[in-house]
């Protein structure tokens, strides 16, 4: 087991925002890397903000947002867009954006952060929670099923997927519960 590994909300550990909008910062985008600072800024429930470290140090990102913002019709979806850019509120929460440091890959640490997400998601009263990306593939592996298909606001095309939570009940057999893992 890898006990150097947590995953910590910002809001209740602020002082670790720097830390997390350098990452975003330097494997992501100029625009997500302000996530870390509208979480805190927040006193609604959405956005939220998650890290993971391994041995005190910040090396993945999660949250959850409460709309994702698309172009267009999103194809095999039946709901509703409010205007053109913002998927309707039938939809939430949304996870955005997954991001473990390119170093660290390989070792599950995204599952971990999916799967604590979901378990967030669930603990807030959500039966589901929604995702966008052009990654094909890595989010099926994690039981996401595709919703429907879009593109996001610079043109990329992308599919929506959808995710049960998770709702504790207790059950030690749940891998993110203690939110370690076997480094493999």
């Amino acid at each position: 087991m890898d006990y150097g590994i947590q995953i910590l909300s910002l809001r209740d550990h602020p002082e670790r925002v720097d830390e997390c909008r350098n990452l975003l910062l330097e494997h992501f985008n100029e625009g997500t890397s302000k996530h870390p600072a509208q979480v805190l800024a927040s006193t609604d429930m959405f956005p939220q903000g998650y890290l993971l470290l391994k041995n005190d140090r910040v090396v993945g990102w999660t949250g959850l947002h409460e709309k994702e913002v698309v172009t267009g019709r999103v194809f095999g979806w039946k709901g509703s867009m409010t205007k053109d850019e913002v998927m309707s509120d039938e939809l939430t929460p949304w996870i955005t954006p997954l991001l473990v440091h390119p170093g660290e890959r390989g070792n599950r640490y995204g599952k971990l952060l999916l799967e604590y997400a979901r378990k967030e998601a669930g603990r807030f009263g959500f039966k589901f929670v929604y995702l966008a990306t052009g990654e094909i593939g890595y989010y099926e592996k994690y039981g996401f099923r595709e919703i429907g298909l879009t593109t996001f606001t610079w043109g990329r095309p992308t599919k929506v997927y959808e995710h049960d939570t998770i709702i504790e009940n207790g059950d030690a057999d749940d891998a993110a519960t203690d939110c370690k893992t076997t480094d493999t």
